[in-house]
């Protein structure tokens, strides 16, 4: 690993507070170095965690990295790193699961074992559940930010392949291209990527707008003027905007969203180069994605449209307070029956599920605002600063200032 290991474990344990994401490494002799895991069910994810680092090991002699999607529930990242000459680790990241785990799903992931009632319960709580696409943003992000490693680009097609293909399957958009005779082929190539911009933003698609922020050509098209501040920032205005309006579009609430926008453009206000004004627009653009993928993360065929329903109502309310009596009174539907439908298919109460949000709300605002923390809890409607803290510690296992505390070195490491 790096020269200074105890480092590392410090920001391997960190992360995992943060990510609840799991990391294993493991030494040449595939005996395991570290892990920032620890739960009553460490063992059975040891014994399948060992033989995914043996085979890519099998795989990749030297250097390499996998991304394992043979499980459809299940998402691991195997990767080596070499350390010095003679040293060579094998990572993996993960479990992370694609859906939250029922009696029906259990058997499927390949590590339940012979898990207890409890065990199972215990791990629910402590893997995260995301899409294939937020793991590969969040793949990224920790070899980028965590482990200072360039991370690999997981889609093979480039961009202006992507591009292309989009726009010969978007008929109306290649015919109301065709409408204007004095559209050059550089005006062409922007609207058919601003117009991709769009549809990664409506659709949530987190990792494919990184992808977007991290190649040359697109940026090339983006802002064609890098060398003036000023143009790079009326290009910026312009795409906040319709980052504004896709996330609108996809269903997420006006006021939220011009929120958002207003606190990204009150930043490109100081921002001083190219490089600051395309790391606002990168934020806030995945920032929104995030926010349109949520709808759909939360949301799942399994569930009855009446749980859906509920979950979206949820959703589009916060952090408005909303009891469950309005909430079955919008939905036409008794507040016992709809109480029991949404733990049955959830596994988890209304209550719950509205504190989750409103933690996962409060992270992003600790990490990326200088809020304090009675504004952040009046913010998000908690009755008192106190059951917010109180809350907050529940759900994470730190309190919002240790929280905030931990982001902040992570981000000064980082740099």
């Amino acid at each position: 690993m790096q020269a200074n290991t105890s480092l590392v474990k410090w920001k391997l344990e960190s992360y995992y507070q943060e990510k609840k994401v799991p990391i294993w490494f493991f030494d040449q002799n595939l005996e395991m170095a570290y892990t920032n895991f620890s739960t009553a069910a460490i063992l059975n994810l040891f014994e399948c965690v060992r033989p995914l680092a043996r085979n890519f090991v099998l795989a990749h002699s030297i250097e390499g990295y996998h991304l394992n999607l043979s499980n459809p529930y299940v998402m691991y990242f195997e990767f080596s790193y070499s350390a010095g000459k003679h040293s060579t680790y094998t990572m993996v990241m993960g479990p992370v699961l694609t859906v939250n785990p029922s009696e029906s799903v259990w058997p499927e992931l390949g590590f339940s074992g012979n898990l207890f009632a409890e065990q199972k319960r215990v791990l629910s709580h402590s893997l995260p559940v995301m899409s294939t696409e937020d793991f590969k943003l969040e793949v990224s992000n920790f070899l980028k930010e965590v482990m200072d490693i360039t991370p690999p680009v997981f889609d093979a097609d480039s961009f202006s392949s992507v591009i292309d293909k989009y726009s010969s399957d978007n008929d109306s958009f290649s015919d109301t291209l065709s409408l204007d005779d004095s559209c050059n082929e550089d005006f062409s190539e922007l609207c058919r990527l601003e117009d991709l911009f769009q549809v990664y933003i409506t659709n949530g698609n987190t990792y494919q707008l990184y992808s977007l922020f991290n190649d040359a050509q697109a940026m090339e098209i983006l802002f064609p003027n890098k060398a003036s501040v000023q143009s790079c920032k009326v290009r910026a205005a312009e795409l906040l905007t319709l980052a504004r309006i896709a996330s609108h579009d996809s269903g997420n609430d006006s006021i939220s969203c011009y929120s958002r926008f207003k606190k990204y453009s009150t930043k490109l206000i100081d921002a001083k180069s190219y490089d600051n004004i395309s790391r606002i627009v990168e934020k806030c653009a995945i920032e929104f994605a995030r926010n349109s993928h949520d709808l759909g993360k939360y949301t799942n065929d399994s569930y009855s449209p009446m749980t859906n329903k509920c979950i979206q109502r949820i959703i589009e309310r916060l952090p408005d307070k909303i009891s469950l009596d309005e909430l079955a009174k919008e939905l036409h539907i008794s507040a016992k029956y709809l109480s029991a439908l949404f733990n049955k298919e959830t596994g988890s109460s209304i209550t719950d599920f509205m504190q989750d949000l409103r933690v996962n709300e409060a992270k992003h605002l600790l990490t990326n605002t200088e809020l304090s923390y009675l504004e952040i809890s009046t913010l998000l409607n908690f009755s008192s600063q106190s059951y917010f803290n109180c809350i907050f510690k529940k759900k994470t296992d730190l309190t919002p200032k240790e929280f905030r505390e931990r982001a902040q070195q992570k981000a000064a490491l980082s740099n």
